[in-house]
């Protein structure tokens, strides 16, 4: 079947290089207009594509690139985002343009490259945050039987912006009573031209019917799109509902020979972040070992704990202490969702803005770590949480990371539900790691961290949520940063 999935940093990629275009050729353009050629154009270069460099990264942190899953209230609050990202575009290039004099940039240069970048940029974000409304992504459903309807209402009523789903092609339309049936799968290809649709979904367990197995393949040699729904959950949400998920799409999910990235690239990528990390946060540092001597003096600065790494291997995490000494006086614990009474005065403060962490910058050179990857838990928890959720060991088939999707993706997680949510943003990334991703990741945490942690509530699902009644655990037992 067709792939219809997207690599999300390839979509935020498409998006963030039509501001980068628009910002640089804006300031061409004004280049010469004021000057009436291309006036030492050389000289100009290094300050726009820096201020150019700086804009696409602030509106990638504020989130406005990735319009579906962070989405505004309004396109006015988009654009007074927008715009302070073009003013921290516009400081740099000035910034810039006055380290040297050969690259001085002049105030009527600076107002035409406002006049021509500014509109430009606010109509492209316009089509941004309004294109799932002016092109949405038009789906029908294949349906087998009455059985299957409470799945496709599902897909009709909870599935995201930028995708319309307008019916349902059946294999026996003689057993579906519902009114949005289109028609039957032998006339899919004149149903598909008549209501003008991009894609039939279907259930991989649609699979195991020969004749409609061959009927899908035959629609493909047809030119028609057809794709199972993990691709369009996968495509439109970004991250991979559990309860899609089967053995054979982990074991051929990858996108080929993943052995360079994760065995070479990632870890040249986890050295040189960790030690500039470690330089540009010692201020930090210095401030947690205080702040830890001042409200807590009658125990260690740090703290180390076991936790669950690569395929299941222990190793000593580090971290600046933020509870108390008795804080598991009683044994393990699991970390309250709300307000802990275990954190000391200050402690929270080193908890919300991940000061608490930078120690673990030492586990990432130790390669114990990685700097992007699914949080580690501890093997108590990991137990238990490996017996309630299915697949939740497929987390530890890399290392576990410093910061990672789950972690800038979805709120503070403090049920068995939020542990699995999680999981299903943990195995996005592991299909689709690769050094842009790291990257993107590592600006969505700047946004995080900035901002205190997540708040914004998370996606409704798709998939049905697991009930906590059905564990058998209370949110006293799995309550936890995730």
């Amino acid at each position: 079947m067709n792939s219809f999935t997207t690599n999300h940093s390839l979509v935020i990629a498409k998006r963030a290089a039509q501001d980068l275009f628009i910002f640089a050729v804006a300031y061409g353009i004004a280049n010469y207009v004021r000057f009436s050629a291309l006036w030492r154009i050389d000289s100009f270069i290094p300050p726009i594509l820096i201020g150019a460099l700086a804009l696409v990264s602030s509106t990638y942190i504020l989130g406005l690139y990735s319009v579906e899953s962070q989405r505004r209230s309004s396109f006015r609050v988009h654009l007074l985002l927008m715009t302070f990202g073009f003013f921290i575009g516009l400081i740099t290039v000035t910034l810039v343009g006055y380290v040297s004099f050969d690259q001085r940039v002049g105030r009527g240069f600076m107002a035409l490259g406002c006049l021509f970048s500014y509109p430009l940029l606010a109509v492209n974000h316009w089509f941004i945050f309004y294109k799932h409304k002016l092109a949405p992504k038009r789906i029908a459903v294949l349906i087998e039987s009455e059985n299957e309807m409470a799945e496709y209402q599902q897909i009709r009523d909870k599935y995201p912006m930028g995708v319309q789903c307008l019916g349902i092609i059946s294999t026996t339309p003689n057993l579906i009573t519902s009114s949005d049936l289109l028609g039957s799968l032998e006339k899919a290809p004149a149903i598909i031209k008549e209501n003008n649709l991009d894609c039939l979904v279907f259930s991989e367990a649609h699979l195991k019917n020969e004749a409609t197995r061959t009927r899908l393949r035959q629609l493909r040699y047809l030119g028609i799109t057809c794709t199972p729904l993990i691709n369009i959950s996968e495509r439109h949400l970004h991250y991979i509902p559990l309860d899609l998920i089967t053995l054979d799409w982990l074991l051929y999910s990858g996108n080929g020979s993943r052995d360079l990235y994760f065995s070479k690239m990632k870890r040249l990528f986890d050295i040189i972040s960790s030690i500039i990390l470690i330089i540009a946060s010692f201020p930090f540092f210095l401030l947690g070992i205080a702040i830890v001597r001042y409200f807590s003096p009658e125990g260690s600065v740090f703290f180390t704990q076991e936790r669950v790494g690569r395929f299941g291997k222990t190793f000593k995490i580090w971290k600046i202490r933020s509870m108390r000494t008795d804080a598991e006086a009683s044994g393990p614990m699991w970390s309250s969702a709300s307000k802990d009474p275990r954190v000391f005065p200050g402690g929270a403060l080193l908890r919300k803005y991940r000061i608490d962490e930078i120690p673990q910058l030492i586990n990432i050179l130790r390669g114990e770590m990685s700097f992007v990857g699914p949080r580690p838990e501890r093997p108590e928890f990991v137990s238990q949480l490996s017996a309630k959720i299915p697949f939740y060991e497929e987390r530890h088939m890399i290392h576990p990371g410093l910061t990672g999707w789950a972690q800038v993706s979805y709120p503070y997680g403090a049920s068995v539900e939020d542990a699995k949510c999680k999981l299903e943003y943990d195995l996005y990334y592991l299909k689709h790691a690769g050094i842009v991703f790291d990257l993107m990741i590592l600006l969505d945490t700047i946004r995080v961290v900035l901002g205190g942690g997540m708040k914004s509530p998370a996606q409704q699902r798709y998939a049905p949520a697991i009930a906590t009644s059905e564990l058998n655990c209370t949110n006293a037992e799995v309550a936890h940063v995730f």
